[in-house]
């Protein structure tokens, strides 16, 4: 028998073993899923590691500002695009925007290569088991269970040990979800997007 997911709505007419099940998988969820926990701390160090390494070396070859900025951009970017695909980490997605919109600053013709991977990173959010284990862990604790659901459990503890019952969890599935993937991109594109439109009506301003 199959686990009943924890994130649909159970049925008015729902037969007193499917509401178990469902709220089984309920408690289970909020119990043992929980967000993706990133070391924030640690990706910041390292980033202002590289970057500073980074720095020095090309200062120390007399490299231009540009050549200084455009690597340093770019991993910034890469790195937080990256915990936030993977994290599920929201500020990191404005951070990689923000990244992106340096170096469209820098490189203007780089927009469209920068929105394609936005959206690439985008459609890597749609599966992404860290978005998939936050929407999950936020769904078990945004709506209290039902009487039934409640009944359901505690007529189970009563006849199943309750540690071999619950210490199981349950299996989160990779939801796809075409808002997140929209929502994701809108993230990222922002900035770089907003960069662009500012230098181009800087441009227009100056033409007139």
């Amino acid at each position: 028998m199959t686990a009943a997911d924890p994130l649909a709505v159970l049925r008015p007419d729902a037969p007193p073993a499917e509401a178990e099940s469902h709220a089984e998988s309920r408690m289970r969820l909020a119990t043992a899923a929980g967000p993706p926990r990133v070391p924030m701390r640690r990706v910041l160090l390292t980033c202002a590691l590289v970057l500073a390494v980074e720095t020095v070396v090309l200062l120390a070859t007399e490299r231009s500002l540009h050549d200084v900025l455009l690597p340093g951009y770019l991993i910034l970017m890469v790195a937080f695009g990256l915990v936030f695909c993977l994290g599920a980490v929201t500020v990191a997605g404005f951070a990689a925007g923000a990244a992106a919109a340096g170096l469209v600053v820098l490189e203007p013709d780089a927009l469209l290569p920068l929105l394609g991977g936005a959206a690439l990173l985008a459609l890597g959010c749609g599966v992404a088991p860290g978005w998939a284990r936050v929407e999950a862990w936020q769904a078990a604790h945004s709506r209290p269970l039902t009487a039934e659901e409640e009944a359901a459990v505690a007529q189970r503890a009563l006849s199943v040990d309750r540690s071999r019952a619950w210490s199981r969890g349950v299996r989160l599935r990779n939801y796809w979800r075409s808002d997140r993937v929209l929502a994701a991109f809108l993230v990222l594109a922002f900035h770089p997007l907003l960069a662009a439109f500012s230098l181009w009506f800087i441009d227009w301003m100056q033409r007139r």
